[in-house]
């Protein structure tokens, strides 16, 4: 088996019946895999390589892809099912969808989940295991805080264990790690996790190193139950075994090669010989060994035994620092012994070797000028093409592992908590990490309020907000208003009872007094009529 492959069996070859028979036979496949993991990520950091000239395009490659895939944390959005889907779905399947899920409480326990993981922190691992190594895993478990985790965990060290269905189903997950013991050596210990079990071994015999050719012995020291109804893990795997970086390893070692032809072309023009012509030195280059009574010295053969002649060296030194230099020959002449360098040639070659590399992989040359002349997100999204492309499988690979992590989380909880969400509610969204415009983002999200929703809009600004927590506080911020303007209106309110308090006083008083002359008016009156008779009378 190559290392590219997948380590397959039937699902009954890891029952617990079988499996103290078959793990020896399960290490032998698994080992040549991650020593090829190994090499591939010795190439990506470079670390140990003893070359003269490293120019670490690997690093780079992996850099830039890791970050334009795995920069940003994944969202997971539950969605809502209309009456019209509703009524199709129930329908065609005879099924009842949606009813019993609440998506808001669905929606508040996965950003709870993802909160207390850190979710971009685990996703960029993996993004970043896959993009170097060609696999990534983690580990899903419920910690003693009663709290459901997934945790990444390294592909130079763990693989996954596939079946023969269709489409190939994981059954397994082995993991191992290496112990020192006493005597200086290492102690291998495995780590199997089915949906069944969770069992550890310890190989019984002490190894120097870790690789294929050595003789293992592993025996069971514990054994779990596990409680999941599949395995659980999160298993990514290039289904082509490559590294983004590996189909073009050989470029870049090209690409070394002529800075490394260049430098060394360099070293010898700058420690060149001198040649001289028309002029013979007064002393031999090489003369004989001389034992310590003087005679000259012999090898084994009889041959006389050549060392450089001290006063050759003195001549040549004197030659080397005299101001002028004089051949009594005519026809003699003086120069360096060096090799030209077709500048042109070499560069045309390197920068081949570089564009080539880059453009396999997909991976934008962040010093060219159409790259440095991209002022606009627009023109870097055109930039980054290629590279979209070359991962679009690792977008539908990530997105499905992610959905299967959600349905075994989900299923737990709906087993522990007696509910009934659905998992194939959840809309997984991958955002690659580019350069934006914020101010554009926002005007443009902005647009669309009242056509969605405030918390989607507020998940879709580009400042790292936690949309629940923000619609909580503009809550509480409103309802705080309203509280404060009926304070506000009550206010007014007891302020303008007075003010009519007072007019109606006021109003009362002038009324009182207008009554009070009326009053007097009238008892007037009666008198002069009195009068007004006598005088007729008379």
């Amino acid at each position: 088996m190559s290392a590219v492959e997948k380590i397959q069996y039937p699902d009954e070859f890891l029952d617990e019946e079988n499996i103290s028979q078959n793990i020896n036979t399960l290490w032998g496949k698994a080992i040549p895999i991650w020593e090829h993991r190994k090499y591939l990520y010795d190439r990506y950091t470079r670390k140990y390589d003893t070359n003269d000239v490293i120019v670490a395009l690997e690093f780079y490659i992996s850099t830039i892809a890791s970050g334009y895939f795995g920069g940003k944390e994944p969202q997971f959005k539950v969605n809502r099912i209309n009456k019209t889907k509703k009524g199709i779905l129930q329908k065609i399947f005879n099924k009842i969808f949606g009813d019993k899920n609440n998506p808001d409480d669905y929606q508040t326990i996965i950003d709870y989940i993802t909160k207390y993981n850190d979710n971009g922190s685990f996703f960029y691992d993996c993004v970043k295991d896959y993009i170097i190594t060609d696999a990534c895993y983690g580990l899903i478990y419920e910690n003693n805080d009663n709290e459901e985790v997934y945790a990444n965990t390294s592909s130079l060290t763990s693989v996954a264990i596939w079946n023969y269905d269709t489409p190939a189903q994981k059954i397994g997950l082995l993991r191992y790690w290496a112990e020192n013991s006493n005597n200086g050596g290492l102690i291998t210990h495995l780590e199997l996790i089915t949906k069944n079990y969770k069992k550890h071994y310890i190989d019984g015999i002490e190894q120097k190193s870790i690789n294929k050719n050595n003789k293992v012995d592993f025996k069971e020291k514990d054994s779990k139950k596990v409680l999941w109804d599949d395995v659980p893990i999160f298993a990514v795997e290039n289904p082509d075994g490559l590294a983004l970086f590996e189909n073009v390893v050989t470029l870049i070692k090209k690409h070394e090669q002529v800075i490394k032809n260049n430098a060394n072309i360099f070293q010898y023009n700058d420690d060149a010989k001198l040649k001289i012509t028309g002029f013979t030195p007064q002393n031999d280059a090489l003369i004989q060994a001389t034992e310590e009574n003087g005679e000259g010295k012999v090898d084994n053969n009889g041959n006389p035994v050549m060392v450089k002649n001290p006063a050759r060296i003195l001549e040549d030194e004197a030659i080397l620092n005299a101001k002028v230099f004089y051949t009594p020959d005519n026809t003699g002449d003086i120069g360096w012994v060096i090799k030209e360098i077709n500048d042109t040639a070499t560069e045309n070659h390197k920068k081949t070797c570089l564009d080539m590399a880059l453009m396999i992989s997909g991976v934008p040359n962040v010093t060219d000028q159409g790259f440095t002349d991209a002022d606009n997100s627009s023109a870097l999204e055109k930039k980054f093409f290629p590279l979209d492309q070359v991962l679009q499988q690792a977008d539908k690979l990530f997105k499905k592992e992610f959905l299967r992590m959600w349905e075994m989380i989900t299923t737990r909880i709906n087993l522990k908590k007696g509910t009934e969400y659905d998992f194939r509610d959840i809309e997984v969204i991958l955002t690659r990490n580019l350069p934006s415009n914020n101010q554009e983002i926002v005007d443009n999200w902005l647009k669309l309020r009242g056509l969605l929703s405030d918390k989607t809009v507020i998940d879709h600004l580009p400042f790292d907000l936690d949309s629940e927590s923000e619609l909580a506080e503009i809550d509480a911020q409103n309802e705080a208003n309203m509280q404060k303007n009926m304070e506000n209106m009550q206010m007014l309110g007891s302020e303008e009872d007075g003010k009519n308090m007072e007019l109606s006083q006021s109003k009362d008083d002038r009324t009182k007094k207008d009554i009070s002359k009326n009053k007097q008016t009238d008892t007037k009156q009666p008198t002069n009529n009195i009068q007004d008779t006598k005088l007729q009378q008379q």
